[in-house]
């Protein structure tokens, strides 16, 4: 089988499978960036909070609300729904999902359903209104469902997508927490 989707986020929605190759290539223009207004339900954040305000969002429960990958040729995806939730505390987060709800993909036109059955660990550090971010252990698996067809990933490829690493930028206000990285804008809700 031949790849429908290329990775949302980093290269856009992780590695999967699909059943045509016309369907993989996508538009053969670029489309535009990806929106930059939140969802209804991750009010906008476009301000950054004071570090001490950050200190406090960096902590507790949130819900993955929606999140914004760009890819190759200026494409876009985005992902939204599912129960994936990340807790931070005193600088470590971990990014579980309950394997129940499939987190809804978009890109090109396509959908798809990545079911999220596993956790994924880390390490981050404050730096005003950036953090930086370090992937460490994961243990799990993830599903990821384009029509009929089904294809397991391990849980590493969805940390490559959804666990914040590296460098990010930060905003907080009115229990949503924005956490932009270089490929992939996360939108957390706070549980």
């Amino acid at each position: 089988m031949k790849r429908l989707f290329v990775a949302v986020a980093a290269t856009l929605l992780l590695a999967s499978a699909g059943c045509s190759g016309a369907a993989a290539s996508g538009p053969s223009t670029p489309t535009s960036a990806p929106p930059q207004a939140a969802s209804p339900s991750a009010p906008n954040t476009s301000a950054s909070a004071p570090a001490s305000s950050l200190e406090k969002c960096l902590s507790g429960r949130y819900r993955l609300v929606r999140f914004v990958g760009v890819g190759e040729k200026g494409t876009y995806g985005t992902g939204q729904g599912g129960d994936v939730t990340v807790t931070f505390d005193n600088g470590t987060y971990l990014l579980r999902g309950a394997g129940k709800d499939p987190i809804k993909l978009t890109l090109a036109g396509q959908t798809a359903g990545l079911l999220v059955n596993g956790s994924v660990g880390g390490d981050y550090q404050l730096q005003g209104d950036r953090a930086s971010f370090t992937v460490g252990k994961s243990t799990g698996s993830a599903t990821l469902q384009v029509g009929p067809a089904k294809k397991s990933l391990p849980i590493s490829e969805v940390a490559n997508v959804l666990a914040p690493d590296g460098e990010a930028g930060l905003s907080c206000a009115n229990d949503a927490l924005i956490v932009t990285l270089q490929d992939v804008r996360l939108e957390l809700g706070k549980v």
